[in-house]
Protein backbone atom coordinates (compact mmCIF):
# COMPACT_ATOMS: atom_id res chain seq x y z
CA UNK A 1 0.00 0.00 0.00
CA UNK A 2 3.13 2.46 1.05
CA UNK A 3 4.17 1.79 -2.97
CA UNK A 4 0.95 2.61 -4.47
CA UNK A 5 0.59 5.58 -2.04
CA UNK A 6 4.13 6.59 -2.90
CA UNK A 7 3.34 6.24 -6.48
CA UNK A 8 0.16 7.77 -6.79
CA UNK A 9 1.67 11.43 -5.21
CA UNK A 10 4.03 10.87 -8.05
CA UNK A 11 1.68 10.51 -11.01
CA UNK A 12 -0.64 13.21 -9.16
CA UNK A 13 2.45 15.85 -9.29
CA UNK A 14 3.32 14.96 -12.68
CA UNK A 15 0.06 15.47 -13.48
CA UNK A 16 -0.96 18.72 -12.51
CA UNK A 17 1.65 20.20 -14.27
CA UNK A 18 -0.12 18.97 -17.30
CA UNK A 19 -1.73 21.41 -19.94
CA UNK A 20 -4.56 18.96 -20.21
CA UNK A 21 -5.76 19.26 -17.25
CA UNK A 22 -5.97 23.33 -17.50
CA UNK A 23 -7.32 23.62 -20.33
CA UNK A 24 -10.04 21.34 -19.42
CA UNK A 25 -11.14 23.37 -16.60
CA UNK A 26 -10.60 26.74 -18.61
CA UNK A 27 -13.17 25.49 -21.12
CA UNK A 28 -15.88 24.99 -19.18
CA UNK A 29 -15.72 27.87 -17.12
CA UNK A 30 -15.96 29.61 -20.10
CA UNK A 31 -18.52 27.52 -22.02
CA UNK A 32 -20.51 27.86 -18.82
CA UNK A 33 -20.09 31.54 -18.64
CA UNK A 34 -21.32 31.95 -22.48
CA UNK A 35 -24.22 29.46 -21.62
CA UNK A 36 -25.27 31.87 -18.95
CA UNK A 37 -24.93 35.15 -20.93
CA UNK A 38 -27.16 33.35 -23.52
CA UNK A 39 -29.73 32.27 -21.19
CA UNK A 40 -29.45 35.92 -19.61
CA UNK A 41 -30.08 37.37 -22.79
CA UNK A 42 -32.97 35.19 -23.76
CA UNK A 43 -34.35 36.91 -20.22
CA UNK A 44 -34.88 32.99 -19.83
CA UNK A 45 -32.45 32.58 -16.53
CA UNK A 46 -34.68 32.87 -13.58
CA UNK A 47 -37.17 29.66 -14.99
CA UNK A 48 -34.46 27.44 -15.70
CA UNK A 49 -31.09 27.89 -13.50
CA UNK A 50 -28.91 25.22 -13.31
CA UNK A 51 -31.19 22.56 -15.22
CA UNK A 52 -30.41 24.31 -18.71
CA UNK A 53 -27.08 24.89 -17.89
CA UNK A 54 -26.40 21.04 -17.00
CA UNK A 55 -28.12 20.27 -20.19
CA UNK A 56 -25.75 22.86 -22.01
CA UNK A 57 -22.69 20.92 -21.07
CA UNK A 58 -23.21 17.20 -21.53
CA UNK A 59 -22.60 16.83 -25.21
CA UNK A 60 -19.55 19.02 -23.87
CA UNK A 61 -18.27 16.78 -21.19
CA UNK A 62 -19.43 13.59 -22.92
CA UNK A 63 -16.47 14.86 -25.53
CA UNK A 64 -13.63 16.41 -23.57
CA UNK A 65 -13.61 13.74 -20.14
CA UNK A 66 -13.13 10.89 -21.92
CA UNK A 67 -10.67 12.26 -24.32
CA UNK A 68 -8.57 13.75 -21.08
CA UNK A 69 -8.91 10.25 -19.56
CA UNK A 70 -8.03 8.15 -22.27
CA UNK A 71 -4.57 10.90 -23.35
CA UNK A 72 -3.50 10.88 -19.86
CA UNK A 73 -4.31 6.97 -19.56
CA UNK A 74 -2.10 5.54 -22.80
CA UNK A 75 0.33 8.29 -21.95
CA UNK A 76 1.10 6.38 -18.41
CA UNK A 77 2.73 3.34 -19.36
CA UNK A 78 3.88 3.84 -22.91
CA UNK A 79 5.33 7.33 -21.60
CA UNK A 80 7.67 6.15 -19.29
CA UNK A 81 9.06 3.40 -21.41
CA UNK A 82 9.81 5.86 -24.13
CA UNK A 83 11.75 8.35 -21.48
CA UNK A 84 13.74 4.92 -20.79
CA UNK A 85 12.59 5.60 -16.75
CA UNK A 86 10.44 2.37 -16.37
CA UNK A 87 13.44 0.17 -15.28
CA UNK A 88 14.41 2.65 -12.71
CA UNK A 89 10.92 2.21 -11.03
CA UNK A 90 10.36 -1.53 -11.28
CA UNK A 91 14.02 -1.24 -9.80
CA UNK A 92 12.18 0.25 -6.51
CA UNK A 93 10.62 -1.99 -3.96
CA UNK A 94 6.85 -2.14 -5.91
CA UNK A 95 5.51 -4.74 -7.66
CA UNK A 96 3.99 -3.98 -11.44
CA UNK A 97 1.03 -4.05 -10.01
CA UNK A 98 1.17 -1.68 -7.11
CA UNK A 99 3.07 0.63 -9.89
CA UNK A 100 0.23 0.34 -12.06
CA UNK A 101 -2.65 1.01 -9.66
CA UNK A 102 -0.54 3.56 -8.27
CA UNK A 103 -0.97 5.19 -11.15
CA UNK A 104 -4.15 5.23 -12.01
CA UNK A 105 -5.11 6.30 -9.07
CA UNK A 106 -3.21 9.51 -9.16
CA UNK A 107 -4.27 10.25 -12.12
CA UNK A 108 -7.60 9.78 -11.31
CA UNK A 109 -7.50 11.99 -8.42
CA UNK A 110 -5.96 14.36 -11.00
CA UNK A 111 -8.71 14.41 -13.11
CA UNK A 112 -11.13 14.55 -10.75
CA UNK A 113 -9.84 17.80 -9.33
CA UNK A 114 -9.88 19.22 -13.22
CA UNK A 115 -13.83 18.13 -13.37
CA UNK A 116 -14.28 19.54 -9.83
CA UNK A 117 -12.14 22.96 -10.67
CA UNK A 118 -14.29 23.05 -14.02
CA UNK A 119 -17.61 22.28 -12.77
CA UNK A 120 -16.60 24.50 -9.40
CA UNK A 121 -15.42 27.67 -11.55
CA UNK A 122 -18.91 27.28 -13.91
CA UNK A 123 -21.02 27.23 -11.28
CA UNK A 124 -19.94 30.00 -9.49
CA UNK A 125 -20.29 32.03 -13.29
CA UNK A 126 -23.81 30.71 -13.40
CA UNK A 127 -24.69 31.61 -9.84
CA UNK A 128 -23.78 35.50 -11.09
CA UNK A 129 -26.39 35.16 -13.63
CA UNK A 130 -28.78 32.79 -12.26
CA UNK A 131 -30.40 32.02 -8.94
CA UNK A 132 -29.30 28.86 -7.33
CA UNK A 133 -32.28 26.22 -8.57
CA UNK A 134 -31.57 23.00 -9.53
CA UNK A 135 -28.16 22.57 -8.09
CA UNK A 136 -29.01 18.96 -7.27
CA UNK A 137 -29.07 18.03 -10.75
CA UNK A 138 -25.58 19.87 -11.74
CA UNK A 139 -24.15 18.18 -9.14
CA UNK A 140 -25.17 14.73 -10.07
CA UNK A 141 -23.42 15.62 -13.49
CA UNK A 142 -20.01 16.29 -11.83
CA UNK A 143 -19.83 12.86 -9.97
CA UNK A 144 -21.53 11.29 -13.22
CA UNK A 145 -18.09 13.01 -15.47
CA UNK A 146 -16.35 11.55 -12.38
CA UNK A 147 -17.46 8.01 -13.32
CA UNK A 148 -16.97 8.83 -16.47
CA UNK A 149 -13.47 9.75 -16.46
CA UNK A 150 -12.21 6.86 -13.92
CA UNK A 151 -13.94 4.48 -16.55
CA UNK A 152 -12.00 6.04 -19.55
CA UNK A 153 -8.92 6.57 -17.91
CA UNK A 154 -9.08 2.66 -16.94
CA UNK A 155 -9.28 1.80 -20.74
CA UNK A 156 -6.81 4.09 -21.37
CA UNK A 157 -4.37 2.83 -19.11
CA UNK A 158 -4.81 -0.89 -21.03
CA UNK A 159 -4.21 1.01 -24.13
CA UNK A 160 -0.82 2.26 -22.70
CA UNK A 161 0.24 -1.49 -21.28
CA UNK A 162 -0.51 -3.24 -24.60
CA UNK A 163 1.28 -0.46 -26.84
CA UNK A 164 5.08 -0.53 -27.38
CA UNK A 165 5.43 3.31 -27.68
CA UNK A 166 3.78 6.42 -26.94
CA UNK A 167 2.37 7.32 -30.19
CA UNK A 168 0.86 4.34 -30.55
CA UNK A 169 -0.57 4.40 -27.08
CA UNK A 170 -1.90 7.79 -28.28
CA UNK A 171 -3.02 7.19 -31.33
CA UNK A 172 -4.98 3.89 -30.10
CA UNK A 173 -6.66 6.36 -27.24
CA UNK A 174 -7.65 8.89 -29.86
CA UNK A 175 -9.20 6.03 -32.01
CA UNK A 176 -11.01 4.69 -29.34
CA UNK A 177 -12.20 8.42 -28.09
CA UNK A 178 -13.33 8.51 -32.00
CA UNK A 179 -15.05 5.14 -31.67
CA UNK A 180 -17.03 5.39 -28.41
CA UNK A 181 -18.09 9.29 -28.61
CA UNK A 182 -18.62 10.17 -32.08
CA UNK A 183 -18.81 6.85 -34.11
CA UNK A 184 -20.78 4.81 -31.85
CA UNK A 185 -24.50 6.73 -32.47
CA UNK A 186 -24.01 6.08 -36.07
CA UNK A 187 -22.46 2.87 -35.69
CA UNK A 188 -23.61 0.52 -33.21
CA UNK A 189 -26.57 2.01 -32.35
CA UNK A 190 -27.58 2.58 -36.02
CA UNK A 191 -26.92 -1.04 -36.53
CA UNK A 192 -28.98 -2.32 -33.32
CA UNK A 193 -31.98 -0.49 -34.85
CA UNK A 194 -31.45 -1.57 -38.17
CA UNK A 195 -31.21 -5.25 -36.91
CA UNK A 196 -33.85 -5.28 -33.84
CA UNK A 197 -35.59 -1.88 -32.71
CA UNK A 198 -36.33 -3.28 -29.51
CA UNK A 199 -35.21 -1.57 -26.34
CA UNK A 200 -33.69 -4.70 -24.78
CA UNK A 201 -31.22 -4.65 -27.62
CA UNK A 202 -30.92 -1.23 -27.26
CA UNK A 203 -30.11 -1.51 -23.36
CA UNK A 204 -27.40 -4.15 -23.89
CA UNK A 205 -25.32 -0.95 -26.97
CA UNK A 206 -25.59 0.83 -24.44
CA UNK A 207 -24.11 -1.01 -21.54
CA UNK A 208 -21.08 -1.57 -24.16
CA UNK A 209 -20.10 1.88 -23.80
CA UNK A 210 -19.40 3.73 -21.00
CA UNK A 211 -19.89 7.01 -22.62
CA UNK A 212 -23.35 6.04 -23.39
CA UNK A 213 -24.09 4.77 -19.91
CA UNK A 214 -23.57 7.77 -18.42
CA UNK A 215 -25.80 10.15 -21.19
CA UNK A 216 -28.17 8.19 -20.57
CA UNK A 217 -27.92 8.56 -17.03
CA UNK A 218 -27.61 12.34 -17.29
CA UNK A 219 -30.49 12.23 -19.40
CA UNK A 220 -32.90 10.22 -16.98
CA UNK A 221 -31.48 12.88 -14.19
CA UNK A 222 -32.61 15.40 -16.18
CA UNK A 223 -35.85 14.34 -17.78
CA UNK A 224 -39.07 12.62 -16.24
CA UNK A 225 -40.37 11.55 -19.51
CA UNK A 226 -37.87 9.21 -21.08
CA UNK A 227 -40.12 9.29 -24.23
CA UNK A 228 -37.67 11.43 -25.40
CA UNK A 229 -35.18 8.45 -25.96
CA UNK A 230 -37.41 6.72 -28.58
CA UNK A 231 -37.94 2.49 -27.80
CA UNK A 232 -35.01 2.84 -25.52
CA UNK A 233 -36.78 4.95 -22.99
CA UNK A 234 -40.48 3.29 -23.26
CA UNK A 235 -38.53 -0.13 -22.56
CA UNK A 236 -36.65 1.93 -19.35
CA UNK A 237 -40.19 3.10 -17.88
CA UNK A 238 -42.57 0.55 -19.04
CA UNK A 239 -40.43 -3.06 -18.71
CA UNK A 240 -37.66 -2.57 -16.79
CA UNK A 241 -38.54 0.66 -14.37
CA UNK A 242 -36.24 3.74 -13.77
CA UNK A 243 -34.65 2.85 -10.46
CA UNK A 244 -33.44 -0.76 -11.75
CA UNK A 245 -32.00 1.01 -15.63
CA UNK A 246 -29.74 3.12 -13.28
CA UNK A 247 -28.89 0.44 -11.24
CA UNK A 248 -27.80 -1.09 -14.71
CA UNK A 249 -26.34 1.72 -15.95
CA UNK A 250 -24.52 2.19 -13.17
CA UNK A 251 -23.53 -1.52 -13.09
CA UNK A 252 -21.77 -1.13 -16.77
CA UNK A 253 -19.83 1.97 -15.74
CA UNK A 254 -18.94 0.25 -12.70
CA UNK A 255 -17.81 -2.20 -15.14
CA UNK A 256 -15.88 -0.59 -17.26
CA UNK A 257 -13.77 0.68 -14.55
CA UNK A 258 -12.86 -2.34 -12.93
CA UNK A 259 -12.45 -4.88 -15.57
CA UNK A 260 -9.67 -2.88 -18.08
CA UNK A 261 -7.50 -2.22 -15.26
CA UNK A 262 -7.92 -5.56 -13.95
CA UNK A 263 -6.52 -7.07 -17.25
CA UNK A 264 -3.90 -3.81 -18.12
CA UNK A 265 -2.64 -5.19 -14.17
CA UNK A 266 -2.21 -8.92 -14.80
CA UNK A 267 -0.30 -7.96 -18.29
CA UNK A 268 1.90 -5.71 -17.06
CA UNK A 269 3.12 -8.11 -14.80
CA UNK A 270 3.30 -10.84 -17.02
CA UNK A 271 5.56 -7.84 -19.00
CA UNK A 272 8.00 -6.23 -16.64
CA UNK A 273 7.90 -9.14 -13.48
Amino acid sequence: MNGVTTIATKELRDALRSRWLFAFAVTFAAVALLLSRVQADAGDVSAQGFNRTTAGLINLCLLLVPMLSLILGASAIAGERERGTMATLLAQPISPAELLVGKYVGLTVAVWGAIAMGFGSAGLLVALFAPLTDVEHYLLFVVLSAALASATLSIGMLVSVLADSRVKALGGAMLLWFVLVLLYDLGAIGLALALSSSGRTLLAVSLANPVESVRLLAVMSLERDLDVLGPLGAYLTERVGTGTSTLLLVGGVVIWTVAPLAVAVRRFGRQDA
